[in-house]
């Protein structure tokens, strides 16, 4: 089941998710600095989230987006690594992607840390193309049209 964010529910979980599933692959935070939770949680706040969880347990992925114009953005996308492969990336994206055609977005644009091929190859399979890369970042930003 893929449901919007319950704050007081999700965000202990969505936190671990990012520390084992995103953080590893940032070099901003390769020197051994750590992403707090408030900083997860105000980070949250200003996005739409949606959560893959059975009801309202915890949940064992994640995306969240923010509506920048007529681009949708994706900010943080995670799932459990034993869940993966069980097709939840693309049913979190897809829910992303209504969200942002709902909005009027035009496309949907996200960054993908170079030290993550299978993102990146993830992301190649939903139609995201490369766009450029940002040696300041060490990511590529990947881009999409949105059909209405």
């Amino acid at each position: 089941m893929i449901r919007k964010r319950l704050a007081a529910n999700d965000d202990r979980a969505i936190h671990r998710l990012i520390v084992e599933q995103l953080v590893p692959f940032s070099r901003q935070y390769q020197s051994g600095v750590s992403i707090t939770f408030s900083e997860i949680r105000k980070r949250l706040n200003h996005n739409k989230t949606f959560v893959a969880a059975k009801g309202y347990k915890q949940p064992y992925g994640f995306i969240s987006v923010i509506r920048k114009s007529n681009v949708l953005f994706v900010d943080m996308l995670a799932v459990d690594p034993r869940e993966q492969g069980k097709g939840l990336g693309k049913e979190l994206m897809k829910m992303a992607e209504e969200y942002g055609k709902s909005e009027r977005c035009r496309t949907a644009e996200l960054f993908v840390d170079d030290s993550n091929p299978n993102a990146i190859g993830f992301y190649s399979s939903k139609g995201y193309e490369i766009e450029e890369y940002l040696p300041e970042l060490s990511c590529f930003r990947m881009k999409k049209k949105l059909v209405r």
